[in-house]
């Protein structure tokens, strides 16, 4: 897959000072992140959403404050109210609003066990009954798309974009050190070692001050080592003992990708990383979500990807594809659920879909959005081989409980800056899934 088209997109601001999430609530108080109120409606035949988002920064933010205004324009009964902060203090907020009277009634959601964990406190409509009374819009979805949303066979969560992790690569220095793109682990090695060794550089950029790449790359090599039904079982806290000797295989392989890393990649940030690859100064690999295609502007050089290599001693299907959806829920608590469908239909109508595509780089989750969308080739590829894939492997961070996710990335950063050993990493992983366990 080679991109020939010099990539483009609206100018990126710094990211914008995070909101303080307040007074969510229907009909509450707080102050609007964007759009204006629609028609001369009075106010008080208004009806209030509020509305609350992980993107205080661009592109996205403005996608959502334009989405804000159209939708209010075009229902002068409704007003939105719009909150948005980053990631992490995303997380810890909506998970102590999200069952209160104060919860947002329209709210964003990774799928796996972040959304599970919402449903587990009581605080997500089920969508289920709405759905069937509308088959159309169900079905405007790619089918794939859906599952990881559904908590004990109920659709609780509705997509707006689809994600995938790949290696993106500097297709100009491949050609000129004549190499291939890499199926298998022995061949990627190969290719990094033969970077390193004709160019004196780094081969792949990385940034793991944080431990969610970690998180990434740990995903996707248990998959390629474990068994399928291993890591299901380990994926249920109720049972999990993470015994099989294959997660320290790929502890022992994330070891190994880290030694063809930048020095600094543990004092560095995702962020800094991508655009280092992005100016050309860095690695000429860098392990990135399709969706942040968008963020590589006037890069200057041709890219291409290729999906994780095959681990010859792996029992994983190699076909599989690291990734989830992310999407939008409807709070169980809302005083408006026929007005927060109406917003729901609004932002995940194919015409949005299209525009969600084109301003914001991300791949919509609409059927036909990607195809229709105005954006470099490479854009529709990834959006086909996400349809391709075998299979999705969800993201390490979503798979398991959160107190396994925080013990294994802590000490799989220890171990990664020498402190800790991938056997030390799964002894206290081990520990933590007996605490689990027993608390289950």
């Amino acid at each position: 897959m080679r991109n020939t088209t010099r990539i483009t997109t609206a100018a990126l601001a710094t990211a914008a000072l995070a909101l303080t999430l307040t007074a969510c609530g229907s009909g509450g108080g707080g102050t609007s992140d964007g759009g204006t109120s629609g028609g001369d409606t009075a106010a008080g035949d208004k009806v209030e959403l509020n509305f609350f988002h992980r993107w205080p920064n661009e592109p996205k933010k403005a996608y959502f404050d334009e989405l804000v205004a159209e939708f209010e324009a075009e229902n002068p009964d409704i007003t939105i109210k719009s909150e948005s902060v980053l990631n992490d203090n995303y997380k810890d907020k909506i998970k102590v609003v999200a069952g209160s009277a104060n919860a947002p009634d329209v709210m964003f959601t990774w799928s796996g066990s972040f959304i599970a964990e919402l449903v587990k406190g009581d605080a997500l409509m089920d969508l289920g009954p709405w759905l069937a009374e509308e088959p159309e819009f169900l079905e405007s979805f790619y089918e794939s798309q859906l599952p990881p949303f559904v908590v004990d066979g109920k659709q609780y969560g509705l997509p707006i974009g689809m994600h995938s992790k790949v290696f993106f690569y500097n297709a100009d220095l491949f050609d000129e050190l004549g190499l291939s793109a890499p199926s298998t682990w022995p061949e990627l090695i190969e290719v990094l070692e033969t970077i390193e060794a004709e160019t004196g550089e780094s081969a792949i950029e990385l940034g793991a001050v944080d431990t969610w790449p970690i998180a990434h790359y740990l995903g996707t090599l248990d998959q390629r080592v474990v068994a399928p039904d291993t890591l299901a079982a380990d994926q249920d806290p109720g049972i999990g003992e993470f015994t099989d000797p294959g997660y320290v295989t790929a502890l022992e392989r994330m070891q190994e990708i880290a030694t063809f890393a930048n020095d600094d990649f543990l004092a560095i940030d995702h962020e800094m990383a991508r655009n280092s690859w992005a100016s050309g100064d860095g690695g000429p690999i860098f392990y990135a979500q399709s969706a942040e295609i968008g963020l590589f502007q006037d890069v200057p050089f041709e890219y291409s990807v290729f999906n994780f290599p095959a681990i010859p001693e792996g029992e994983g299907d190699p076909n599989q594809l690291t990734g989830a959806p992310e999407g939008f829920v409807i709070s169980k608590n809302t005083q408006h659920p026929e007005e927060a469908q109406r917003f729901l239909t609004f932002m995940l109508s194919k015409t949005q879909g299209v525009k969600y595509t084109e301003d914001t780089g991300e791949l919509s989750a609409i059927v036909g959005a990607v195809d229709e969308a105005e954006v470099p080739e490479i854009a529709k590829e990834l959006a086909q081989q996400i349809l391709d894939a075998s299979e999705m492997t969800a993201w390490l961070d979503n798979a398991y409980d959160p107190q396994i996710v925080s013990t294994w990335l802590t000490e799989a950063q220890l171990m990664l800056g020498g402190q800790q050993t991938p056997e030390g990493v799964m002894e206290k992983v081990q520990e933590t899934s007996e605490r689990v366990r027993s608390a289950s």
